[in-house]
């Protein structure tokens, strides 16, 4: 697969199947328009949080890349994924507490702490999940180069 059949992939119509599969295919940490490569380097070759983070330039199967600007994925990391990592803790916590005799400490224990340990394990899915979402809402597609006729 090339860069070009990304780009249909991309050019076509919205639907829920498209979007499905570009969850999938973030779920996976696969790229977005050939779901073939990985986003990350392997789990097994990260040395530091650096490498956990930091996604490849691009797809080497595509050509895709996958970080257009800097800071592109900001919004990712505040939006996604402390969004649904804060979210979730509290949320868990005030269910426990008031459908539970529980001991607050406890609960607060159990769902809040934890909350920064998940969200550097999750800090990958939001980035890829942020990504597949722009890809689906705004196709990051190749423009082809014009040449000049020379007369």
């Amino acid at each position: 697969m090339n860069w070009q059949d990304g780009d249909e992939t991309a050019r076509a119509p919205r639907t829920v199947g498209k979007g499905l599969r570009y969850f999938y295919r973030s779920m996976l940490l696969r790229c977005p328009t050939c779901g073939e490569r990985p986003i990350f380097p392997p789990a097994r070759k990260t040395r530091s949080l650096t490498d956990w983070f930091t996604p490849l330039d691009g797809c080497p199967q595509c050509g895709y890349p996958y970080e257009r600007e800097a800071g592109y994925f900001l919004m990712a990391i505040w939006g996604v994924n402390y969004g649904l990592i804060g979210l979730g803790a509290m949320s868990l916590y005030f269910i426990l507490r008031i459908n539970t005799d529980w001991n607050p400490l406890w609960i607060f224990c159990g769902t809040v702490l934890p909350a920064p340990l998940a969200s550097i394990l999750f800090a990958r899915h939001a980035k890829s999940m942020f990504l597949a979402l722009d890809h689906f809402f705004d196709p990051h597609l190749r423009t082809q180069k014009r040449q000049k006729k020379s007369d």
